[in-house]
């Protein structure tokens, strides 16, 4: 029987707050680079290129930038401002000191929304409203924020997971000789998800993602990633930027008198990863965990452009959001070998270069009872089926 329109509506508001967690993969949940800068010279290797712009984090800098992305999510409450972070152009000024100390602000066109992190904590500023917004969370599982997208901030969430000699082995880097970006000479390369022909390469939704990386300090200056039909899905460039440390007063966290305080609410993916139940594996689908897997509940997985996400739902989420997926039209994982993932039930979402899917599996008391997860990221569907099988087929042990 059809489901009713209002039953739709919520099937699809829940889908797309499934795709929406998807995101974590590209942008929020990373691993430390596995890179080291050398000394350097005038005439650097695509190697030496890269392992600088992994270790660009120390760079200090002051600039502004624009991104922009075509992902097509619509705007709801749980996800945030993640719908216009990446079906739109979002226009930044950032102050970095490191990785601790930074301030970037969102530039409207009545004004600008700034995250202020100091100490460990980040705190968010909205000149408008007059109100400030602390106990966000500055790492671990969350949705995407603007910063995230700031050219070297997403420069080197594409490169945590694989070490320059074995991009380099791989033959996934290329060199895009010289240009000129925001005034400055940056080094050019090209990155895909392996060697042509090879499986990895037709598991990702990536076909390649070019960075530009300053000649003099290794700090990544522009962004695009594409996708494997010539489509973009993210892209990041600055137009202004000074290297130095930036005004120290413009790091300062504002403490304007008469100002609306307000506790950040927790966002759908923190959330989840926080309630989650179960330890995830160190190695999925033949992808290396790119987190600890016994500090949290949402894991990411992968090398170089080829990133899976993964978070252990408790059993009733993981039911809710299934019907509501499958309510919104959604498809099992694998309907024509539905073997594969043995006796769970799956749900596959869609958007653009996205795939994320709900899984749920009903288990014995004695085994910890029903389990759910949802796995995601910018991957055709089949790696989504082979990490279910092992989620089904291997299940991980109860979080202590």
């Amino acid at each position: 029987m059809p489901a009713a329109p209002h039953q739709r509506a919520a099937g699809l508001r829940w889908a797309a707050v499934v795709v929406g967690t998807a995101l974590l993969v590209t942008v929020a949940l990373v691993g430390r680079p596995a890179w080291s800068a050398g000394g350097g010279s005038e005439q650097e290797g695509t190697e030496e290129v890269l392992a600088r712009a992994a270790a660009s984090a120390a760079v200090p800098f002051t600039g502004t930038a624009t991104s922009s992305g075509a992902l097509g999510l619509p705007d709801l409450p749980r996800l945030g401002d993640v719908a216009a972070l990446v079906g739109e152009s979002t226009r930044t000024r950032t102050w970095w000191a490191d990785e601790r100390t930074w301030r970037t602000d969102v530039l409207t066109a009545t004004g600008e929304r700034g995250q202020y992190a100091s100490g460990g904590q980040l705190t968010g500023w909205d000149f408008e409203r007059d109100a400030l917004t602390v106990g966000a969370p500055l790492s671990g599982a969350r949705l995407p924020r603007a910063s995230d997208l700031v050219p070297p901030a997403l420069a080197r969430s594409l490169l945590a997971g694989a070490s320059p000699e074995a991009v380099a082995a791989d033959q996934r880097a290329t060199g895009l000789g010289q240009r000129v970006v925001a005034g400055r000479l940056a080094d050019g390369v090209r990155l895909r998800p392996s060697a042509d022909g090879s499986d990895e390469a037709e598991l990702s939704t990536v076909d390649h993602a070019d960075l530009w990386v300053d000649a003099a300090t290794g700090l990544p200056l522009a962004v695009e990633v594409v996708d494997v039909v010539g489509g973009p899905v993210l892209a990041s460039a600055f137009d202004q930027v000074s290297l130095g440390a930036p005004d120290p007063a413009a790091l300062t966290v504002p403490d304007p008198p008469g100002a609306v305080v307000r506790t950040a609410d927790v966002d759908v993916a923190a959330g989840a990863a926080t309630a989650a139940p179960w330890v995830l594996p160190e190695e999925l689908a033949g992808l290396p965990a790119l987190q600890d897997p016994l500090s949290t509940g949402a894991v990411a997985y992968g090398t170089g452009l080829l990133r899976l996400a993964v978070v252990s739902l408790p059993a009733d989420q993981g039911r809710q959001a299934l019907v509501a997926a499958e309510s919104a039209g959604a498809e099992p994982l694998d309907p024509a070998e539905p073997s594969r993932t043995g006796d769970a039930r799956t749900a596959l979402v869609r958007a653009g270069a996205l795939s994320a899917a709900v899984v749920v599996v009903d288990g014995p008391r004695r085994d910890g009872g029903d389990r759910a997860y949802l796995v995601s990221g910018a991957v055709q569907p089949e790696l989504l089926t082979r990490a279910a099988a092992q989620l089904v087929t291997e299940p991980p042990e109860r979080r202590p």
